[in-house]
């Protein structure tokens, strides 16, 4: 005589399985979207760098670039010098009316509204690049940093939040930094690691730390 399972065994078994794999595949979408978000975050800093060393080759120093701090003028300047150096997809310029770059909210870690609108505001400057990418920028002459860049590792798409895949870089001492540094306003510490922080300081952390544990 032949052994099979029983109906109520097979149903147990399915149980079973469907309990393991809801408990395990959002874990693991999870871990791969940050491994995603790790892996681009330092391919556009690196490609950010390069931009940067390619047009002082041609443009001079950007301390010599006259920057004015948070204008539209500023904007435009370091876009000029900048954009014959980067592979661009969509140039969105100062106002991104049809969220072709970016979206209209984001959201800070600690899940309230970031009030910034970045889209009708002049002072920043969008673009989206070949490689999915969304950056724009703004001059700030603010001790050492001379412009701010904010990178969103996947464009417009969700979750649109600080610390998850909007991160925020700045241009100083010849280099592109992440925000968060110990010495900045808007230390890792405070900004990112602390629960319901906002988020401003974790590129520092995810480029330092090479992972994204301050989400768990």
């Amino acid at each position: 005589m032949k052994k099979a399972f029983t109906l109520a065994e097979v149903l147990i078994t399915l149980g079973i399985i469907g309990v393991v794999a809801a408990m395990t595949i959002p874990n693991l979408i999870q871990k791969n979207f940050e491994q995603h978000a790790i892996s681009k975050l330092k391919e556009t800093q690196s490609i950010l760098a390069q931009a940067f060393k390619l047009s002082q080759e041609e443009y001079g120093e950007v301390e010599g670039w006259d920057l004015k701090a948070w204008n539209s003028e500023s904007a435009i300047l370091i876009a000029n010098n900048l954009k014959p150096f980067l592979k661009i997809a969509t140039d969105c310029g100062l106002e991104d009316i049809d969220k072709k770059c970016i979206p209209s909210t984001y959201l800070q870690l600690n899940g309230i509204k970031h009030d910034k609108n970045y889209i009708n505001d002049k002072s920043y400057y969008k673009i989206s690049l070949l490689n999915g990418t969304s950056i724009w920028w703004r001059a700030a002459k603010e001790n050492d940093t001379l412009i701010y860049f904010w990178i969103d590792i996947n464009g417009k798409q969700q979750p649109n939040t600080y610390g998850k895949d909007l991160f925020v870089f700045s241009y100083e001492n010849g280099a592109i930094l992440p925000n968060g540094s110990p010495t900045s306003s808007h230390n890792a510490k405070q900004h990112c690691i602390k629960g319901k922080s906002t988020g401003w300081g974790c590129a520092y952390y995810v480029i330092m730390q090479g992972n994204m544990n301050y989400l768990h």
